[in-house]
Order: C-alpha cells, then structure tokens, then sequence
C-alpha cells in the first residue's frame, strides 16, 4: 500500500485509530487547560497540532507495515 491510499484509508473511517487518537488528544489538552490556566493561551494551539500530527504519523506508520 501507498501511503496516499493508507492516507485515504484514514480519513475515509476505515480505522478507529486515527479518531479515538483526536479524541484523546482533545481530552488531554481540556486537562492541560484547566491545568495551565493563563499559559494555554500561549501554547494551546502548538499543543493540541503536535498531538494531531503525532497521531496521524503514528495512525499511517501503523497502517503502512505489511501484515
């Protein structure tokens, strides 16, 4: 498989990884608000892009090994 079908693959639904990924993401960064107060407003964005990226590359690497 190529990593643009792969891609396509996650995007489409056809893996959990990938949206339970975004929701834990999403979930951690709501804990680190609470956390941080004054300070999300800085980096809060940074924080939430890094976790997405990283679970899209992790999501896709997955994917990608043969079986």
């Amino acid at each position: 498989m190529t990593v643009l079908q792969t891609l396509k693959k996650l995007v489409l639904g056809e893996t959990w990884l990938l949206p339970l990924g975004v929701v834990a993401v999403v979930a951690l960064s709501l804990l680190l608000q609470s956390a941080l107060g004054k300070g999300w407003d800085h980096v809060g964005g940074f924080v939430v892009l890094a976790g997405v990226a990283f679970v899209l590359v992790l999501s896709v690497s997955l994917s990608a090994r043969p079986r």
